[in-house]
C-alpha cells in the first residue's frame, strides 16, 4: 500500500456558513473560478443539480430546525495520484463510491450535492451535505463522524484495490486539520487613514533611488508602450502613480520622482514615446480590471461575511499545502498589486475631477474678465462717440467714413487723412471766420485733438473683447475635454463614492490575501527578490496591525465597553 497521497478523508474543523457560497464554490460559479473545475455532480433528494436552486431548498429545508446553528455539513474524499495514474480512478468508480459513502454514513435519506473536481494534481469528490433530514427535521448526528469514515474509507480503498493510509497516519489525520479564523480587515482601517493623508508617503533613500535606477533602466528606455512599461515594472513590484502634473514611482509604501530614474525619464516624453497619455491608459486599464482574469483564487466580493468565510475555508481545506503556499503567494502579490492598480485609478480619478475644476475655474476667471473688458468697450465707444458728437454735426455719419477710411486706405493711413483734413468726416461744428472761431468750433477743435487716440483705445478694447472671447472659446473646449476625460473614467469607477467601495473591496481582499501568506512559502516563490522584499514587508505590517487590534480589543473588554 502506497504512503503520502492514499485515498484518505478529510472533515475541516470549520464548517461551512452558508449552503448558497458552499455550492457556488464547489461549482466554480464565483469569480475567479470556473465551471470547467467539476468533473460530474451527484444529488440527492434533490430536485436539482443547479447550484443556486439545490442550495436555496436546503436553506428552506434547514429553516424547519430552529436548534441545530450549523446545518452544513461538509467533507472530502481524495485519492492517490498514483491510482489515477494506473488508471483505477474513473468518473465511474468515484460515483460507486461516492454513492456508498453516503450510504454507510447513513445519509442517503438527506439532501447533498457531490461534486467531483478534476483542477487538482489530487482526485478528490467534495459532500455538501444538509443534516437536517427533509421529512422529520432532526439534524444529523456528527459524533464521531471522523472514525466512521475512517473505517468506510478503509473498506472502500480495500474493495476497489486502491491505496490507503496506514494506521497512525488516519490518527494523525484525525486532529491535524488546521483551525482558520476569519480574515481580519484592520488593513482597510489602515490603508483608508493613510489616505486620508495622501501626502504623507515617504520617499526612497538615496541609495534604494539609486539602486532602482539601475535595475529599471531597461524597463524605462526599451517599453514601447504603457501596458509593457507597468508589466515590467510590476514584475519587480513597483507601480506608477499619478501625482500633481506628472507621475511617481511606488512600491505602495514610498515613492521616487519620475525624474529620479535617469536623463530621458519624463512624464511627457513617455507620453510622446507611447502615443498615449497615462491617463487614457489608466482608463483602459480601470476598464480591464473589471473583467474578471479567470484566476484559480476565488474571488467571494459581493457575498455576505459568512459566505466569504465559508467560501475561504473551502479554498483552503481544497487544495495541497504546497499548492496552497503557492496559490497564497500568488494571491497575496494579486491582491496588493490589484490595489495598487486601482491606487493609480483613484489618483487618475482625481487629476482628472482636479483638471474639470481647474478648466471650469479657468472659464469662469475669462467669463469675469470678458465682462470687465466689455464695460471698458462700452466705456471706450461712448467716450468716442461723444468726441465726435462734440467735433461734427453728424456723428454717426462721422464714424462710418472713418470706418470706410480704414477698410479702403488701412488704420495708420486712415488715422493720417483724417488729421490732415477732418472734413473728410463731414461737416465740422461751429464757424470759423479768419483766425476767429466761434465757442462750439473753438470746443471741436481741442477736442479733435485726441479724437485719434480715443479711436485707438475704442480699436484695442475691441481687441482685447475679440482676444478675450477667443480664449473662452478655447478655454470651453478643454473644458468640454476635459470634462469628456473625467467622464470615460467615471464611467468605469463610478462616483467618488463607488470608487472608494470598489479601493476598500480592494483592501480588504488585500488584507484576507495576507492573512494566508506566511512566511516560508514567501520564501520559497519565484518572486523577484524586490517583490519579495515588499511583500515580506507588507505581511509584517499587516500582522502587527491585526496583533495591535486585538490589544486594544482586549483593552476594551478588561474596560467592559
Amino acid at each position: 500500500m502506497g504512503r503520502g497521497r492514499a485515498m484518505r478523508f478529510k472533515v475541516p474543523k470549520q464548517q461551512p456558513e452558508s449552503f448558497r457560497a458552499s455550492a457556488l464554490y464547489l461549482a466554480g460559479e464565483i469569480k475567479g473560478l470556473s465551471p470547467d473545475r467539476v468533473e460530474f455532480v451527484e444529488v440527492r433528494n434533490l430536485f436539482t443539480d443547479n447550484a443556486r436552486a439545490a442550495s436555496a431548498v436546503m436553506d428552506a429545508t434547514a429553516s424547519k430546525s430552529v436548534r441545530c446553528k450549523q446545518p452544513a455539513y461538509h467533507f472530502i474524499v481524495t485519492f492517490d495520484p498514483k491510482d489515477e495514474a494506473a488508471g483505477k480512478i474513473t468518473p465511474e468508480l468515484k460515483r460507486k463510491i461516492a454513492g456508498q459513502v453516503i450510504e454507510r454514513m447513513g445519509l442517503s435519506e438527506h439532501q447533498l450535492m457531490v461534486y467531483s473536481h478534476k483542477d487538482t494534481d489530487h482526485p478528490h469528490m467534495h459532500f455538501l451535505v444538509n443534516r437536517i433530514h427533509p421529512q422529520k427535521h432532526i439534524a444529523y448526528d456528527r459524533h464521531q463522524d471522523g472514525k466512521r469514515l475512517t473505517g468506510i474509507v478503509k473498506e472502500l480503498a480495500q474493495e476497489h484495490e486502491l491505496n490507503i493510509l496506514r494506521n497512525r497516519e488516519y490518527e494523525r489525520q484525525l486532529g491535524r486539520d488546521r483551525d482558520t479564523s476569519p480574515s481580519l480587515t484592520t488593513d482597510a482601517e489602515y490603508w483608508q487613514a493613510r489616505r486620508e493623508g495622501r501626502n504623507t508617503r515617504e520617499r526612497f533613500a538615496e541609495d534604494e533611488v539609486s539602486h532602482m535606477r539601475s535595475v529599471l533602466y531597461n524597463d524605462f528606455h526599451g517599453a514601447r508602450s504603457w501596458q509593457q512599461l507597468t508589466d515590467s515594472l510590476a514584475a519587480r513590484g513597483y507601480t506608477l502613480e499619478r501625482k500633481g502634473q506628472g507621475l511617481v514611482l511606488t512600491d505602495g509604501e514610498r515613492e521616487a520622482k519620475l525624474s529620479d530614474m535617469g536623463k530621458g525619464v519624463r512624464f511627457n516624453t513617455l507620453q510622446e514615446r507611447f502615443g498615449q497619455t497615462f491617463d487614457d491608459y489608466i482608463s483602459e486599464r480601470a476598464d480591464h480590471l473589471q473583467i474578471s482574469k479567470g484566476e484559480r483564487t476565488p474571488d467571494a466580493s459581493g457575498m455576505s461575511p459568512a459566505e466569504r468565510r465559508t467560501v475561504d475555508m473551502m479554498y483552503d481545506n481544497d487544495v495541497s499545502p504546497h499548492v496552497r503556499d503557492e496559490a497564497a503567494v500568488r494571491a497575496a502579490d494579486e491582491a496588493d498589486m490589484e490595489f495598487r492598480y486601482w491606487t493609480q485609478i483613484e489618483a487618475t480619478y482625481r487629476s482628472r475631477q482636479g483638471a474639470v475644476r481647474y478648466a471650469e475655474h479657468r472659464e469662469r476667471a475669462m467669463a469675469k474678465q470678458e465682462a470687465r473688458d466689455q464695460a471698458w468697450l462700452t466705456r471706450r465707444d461712448r467716450s468716442f462717440m461723444e468726441g465726435l458728437a462734440t467735433v461734427y454735426k453728424d456723428a454717426a455719419k462721422a464714424r462710418a467714413k472713418w470706418d470706410e477710411l480704414e477698410k479702403t486706405l488701412g488704420i495708420g493711413e486712415a488715422e493720417e487723412a483724417v488729421k490732415k483734413d477732418p472734413f473728410l468726416l463731414g461737416a465740422v461744428r461751429g464757424i470759423r471766420t479768419g483766425n476767429v472761431r466761434t465757442p462750439e468750433r473753438e470746443k471741436a477743435r481741442r477736442t479733435f485733438r485726441y479724437l485719434v487716440e480715443r479711436r485707438q483705445k475704442l480699436r484695442d478694447s475691441k481687441r482685447r473683447v475679440e482676444l478675450m472671447q477667443n480664449e473662452i472659446e478655447i478655454a470651453r473646449r478643454r473644458t468640454l475635454q476635459a470634462v469628456r476625460d473625467f467622464e470615460m473614467i467615471q464611467n468605469i469607477a463610478g462616483t467618488s463614492k463607488e470608487l472608494q467601495a470598489k479601493l476598500m473591496a480592494r483592501i480588504k481582499a488585500r488584507a484576507r490575501a495576507l492573512d494566508r501568506l506566511t512566511e516560508k512559502a514567501l520564501k520559497r516563490s519565484s518572486l523577484a527578490e524586490d517583490r519579495k522584499q515588499q511583500l515580506d514587508r507588507a505581511y509584517k505590517q499587516h500582522r502587527e496591525r491585526q496583533r495591535e487590534l486585538e490589544r486594544a480589543r482586549e483593552r476594551e473588554r478588561g474596560l467592559g465597553l
